[in-house]
């Protein structure tokens, strides 16, 4: 698989290991490779488990964690807001175009979804065709401000390629500013 690591070992003198020297140092570099393997396996894993396949946005399990954790450190005075994406009429569009031509459309929602967010803001694909998105901290009128965004920039798609004329979406807003409110 390649490298992923080096391990540097160094004596004093200029004598080369002995044989029992060298194989306990062989088999201590087996195994760190081994282990540094099997934490890449559960890094990627654990990757693959909160993205979505398609979109490479987090996917619901993510947002959900998300969502609880940052509910627990919440502090009084923190806001934030949720939008709620739906694209219009997608059944239609994947009867119509068919199934892979909705996975184009998918891709391209969901990359105007995160051209259109905020830096510190969280975009998931929460369901076929639902997008949801986290707002930390919003003013009072951030929320609506890049709901607006959103939209403008999904209607905005070029997907003619695919030969769609194009999408809309339907954004809804909730806004939370006390700290114990969901």
């Amino acid at each position: 698989a390649g490298v992923i690591g080096a391990i540097v070992v160094s004596r004093r003198d200029r004598e080369a290991w002995d044989v029992p020297a060298r194989r306990l140092l062989e088999g201590a570099a087996v195994e760190a490779a081994a282990a540094l393997a099997r934490a890449y396996s559960y890094r990627e894993a654990t990757a693959n488990a909160s993205t979505d396949p398609l979109t490479g946005l987090p996917n619901r399990r993510y947002f959900d964690e998300f969502c609880g954790l940052l509910a627990r450190r919440r502090r009084a005075g923190d806001a934030v807001a949720v939008l709620m994406i739906d694209i219009d009429r997608f059944k239609v569009l994947n009867d119509t175009y068919g199934h892979p031509v909705g996975d184009e459309v998918l891709k391209a929602v969901a990359g105007a979804i995160v051209s259109a967010v905020r830096e510190e803001d969280v975009p998931a694909r929460v369901g076929g065709e639902e997008f949801a998105v986290l707002l930390r901290n919003p003013g009072p009128d951030v929320a609506l401000e890049v709901g607006e965004r959103v939209r403008a920039a999904v209607s905005g798609l070029d997907l003619r390629a695919h030969g769609v004329p194009g999408v809309s979406v339907s954004v809804g807003v909730a806004n939370a500013s006390v700290a114990d409110e969901p």
